[in-house]
């Protein structure tokens, strides 16, 4: 019966080509019967065309699962058929065993390391000894150590001073960033209008900066920074 079945008006039925994969063939076919299934119109008179294509459909999806339970491929798919080439017999390469040199015998090469050593012995032993040198070394005067001057002074700043204690000491700021009053590259940091941290730069320190009447600064001031 499958060979009687026009399988190609399956597939066209179905929308699929022949070679499809099986899951899609049964999901193809299970949407279509359920589109046209008579019991899905309720009480409308069926179209016995339609009815006829639908039980045509039936029986060819019935041979296609038999011609693939058979054969193990949906009809339509080329077989792929295997050839196996015989392998090509080898005859054995002949191994050919190269004689050993006389020289590169195994009593041989355990004399000539002995031979050598003797010879080099003998050299060491005829070469005239040089007088021992003194073992005690040279005495060198050390040359004293310089010692070196911080460039960076005690700076007279406390923690815990207000900002007219500064002022008094060290004079007015260069500028002033939030808590920050900057003297060049020293600068003392506030918190709570008290000292909390300073850097004393040796390029200026903060004993060398020079004093001013105690005012406020007339700078902008600037916040986050």
């Amino acid at each position: 019966m499958a060979s009687e079945t026009d399988f190609l008006d399956m597939y066209r039925t179905l929308g699929l080509r022949p070679g499809c994969a099986l899951p899609d063939l049964k999901q193809a076919y299970r949407r279509h019967v359920a589109r046209f299934h008579p019991d899905r119109k309720g009480g409308v008179t069926a179209d016995p065309a339609a009815t006829a294509r639908l039980q045509r459909l039936i029986a060819q999806y019935d041979a296609a699962m038999v011609f693939q339970r058979e054969h193990g491929r949906l009809p339509g798919v080329t077989p792929r058929v295997r050839f196996s080439v015989p392998e090509a017999r080898v005859p054995p390469a002949r191994v050919r065993v190269a004689r050993r040199p006389a020289w590169r015998h195994p009593a041989l090469a355990l004399l000539l390391p002995a031979v050598a050593m003797a010879v080099l012995g003998w050299d060491i032993a005829s070469r005239p000894q040089a007088p021992a040198e003194s073992s005690t070394p040279p005495v060198v005067a050390s040359e004293p150590n310089a010692e070196l001057a911080s460039s960076d002074q005690a700076s007279p700043l406390t923690l815990g001073m207000s900002p007219s204690e500064v002022r008094a000491i060290e004079g007015l700021p260069v500028s002033i960033h939030g808590d920050r009053w900057e003297y060049g590259p020293s600068w003392v940091l506030f918190e709570d209008g008290r000292v909390i941290d300073w850097y004393n730069s040796p390029l200026r320190s903060l004993g060398e900066v020079p004093r001013t009447a105690d005012t406020p600064p007339n700078l902008p001031s600037t916040s986050g920074n």
